[in-house]
Order: structure tokens, then C-alpha cells, then sequence
């Protein structure tokens, strides 16, 4: 009986079990964060290559607006461009997606840009852009080539 009592083998100290149990939290606490932004960074990836094409034709749509364009499609107007309602054109195209656009052109002489947005909505990060080549009418006598480019992202 002496030899079993003396027997230390099989005697736990007291709290040696923590620190395994904290290594064991820890490790579950960093496997479900990388969990939870693989998950985000997947959701975000779909959307942009499942969007693109929404991006595309708002483009198109965009470069054939009378209200853009001159009465030719793909030839904006700078002067209604500049005197565009904002409040109209994003009412009448941002009904599934908040988005802006953009139109550049650069010439020798000359570089024409303006970005349009909507002043109530706040651009987000994560968008997809699609770019369109369009020509830029400066004035009566001046065309230009230039790139209309749309970006959407999700309603907020």
C-alpha cells in the first residue's frame, strides 16, 4: 500500500491544464478569423466578377443618354455634360447599383475630364468599373477620342 501512495506518477499539479486550454482557445479564436475574411474576401470577388457586365452595359447606356450625348450615340456632349442633372441621371440608372462615372480625353492641345457623382451616396472601395471608348465633342468644331468609365457598387 506504502509503494501506491509514494507513487507520483499519475498526479496532476494543480492548474497545468490552463495553459493548454488557453493555446487551445487561441488557436480556435484565429481559425475562425481567418474563416470569416476568406468568407468576406470571396463574397466581394463574386460580386465584382458577377457584376462586370451590369457595369458594361450601364456604359453603353450612358454613351447612347440623350441627355449625354449630342443625338449620336457614343459622342458626349461636353456642354450638357457639364449642365447635367445629377439628380435625374441617377435617379433614372441607380435603381439596382450606386455608381459614377467619368468621361477623359486627351489630345495634343487639349485634356477634358469630369467625374460625376452622386453628392448623396459615399463611394465605396469595393466596385467594378467598366470603360467604354467614346468621342468627346469640345465644342461645335472640336471631337475628340475619349473613355467613358462607369463604376458600381452594391446599394448601401
Amino acid at each position: 500500500m506504502y509503494s501506491l501512495v509514494k507513487d507520483e506518477k499519475g498526479v496532476i499539479e494543480p492548474y497545468t491544464e490552463l495553459p493548454a486550454m488557453a493555446l487551445a482557445v487561441v488557436g480556435f479564436i484565429v481559425f475562425f478569423a481567418i474563416l470569416t475574411q476568406a468568407y468576406t474576401t470571396y463574397e466581394e470577388k463574386s460580386f465584382l466578377a458577377g457584376h462586370y457586365e451590369d457595369a458594361a452595359n450601364l456604359a453603353r447606356k450612358l454613351g447612347g443618354d440623350s441627355a449625354l450625348t449630342d443625338g449620336h450615340t457614343g459622342i458626349i456632349d461636353s456642354q450638357k455634360l457639364e449642365k447635367l442633372d445629377h439628380e435625374e441621371i441617377f435617379r433614372k440608372y441607380g435603381s439596382y447599383y450606386d455608381f459614377m462615372f467619368k468621361v477623359d480625353s486627351i489630345s495634343e492641345n487639349r485634356a477634358y475630364n469630369l467625374v460625376i457623382r452622386d453628392p448623396g451616396h459615399v463611394e465605396s472601395v469595393i466596385g467594378i468599373s467598366a470603360s467604354i471608348p467614346v468621342t468627346v465633342r469640345i465644342n461645335d468644331v472640336e471631337k475628340q477620342p475619349g473613355i467613358l468609365t462607369v463604376k458600381i457598387w452594391r446599394k448601401q
